[in-house]
């Protein structure tokens, strides 16, 4: 299953709305869809944590987030991905 998950940007503050999949674990890169600036993150069962991971041990991956996957301003979320943040949660 896949996960959308919301991130500002710390460069150009734009909003990042990519789509990880739930068993995703492990040190990433992220790119912003916006600027390009790199985020390097660890990810947890599709979760994006604020772990930065060390530089020098490397990303699994890089994800590029799409332009359309971002916005200036945050976007709503929807009744859909809020029903399936709480049950991914176990609320």
């Amino acid at each position: 299953m896949r996960i959308a998950i919301a991130f500002q940007c710390t460069c150009c503050l734009w909003w990042n709305y990519p789509q990880l999949r739930d068993n995703m674990s492990g040190n990433f890169t992220i790119l912003c869809g916006n600027c390009g600036h790199r985020h390097h993150r660890a990810i947890i069962d599709g979760r994006v944590t604020d772990d930065r991971h060390n530089e020098q041990a490397g990303a699994i991956e890089v994800i590029h987030v799409m332009r359309s996957a971002c916005s200036r301003e945050p976007r709503r979320v929807g009744k859909l991905a809020r029903l399936r943040e709480r049950l991914f949660a176990g609320a």
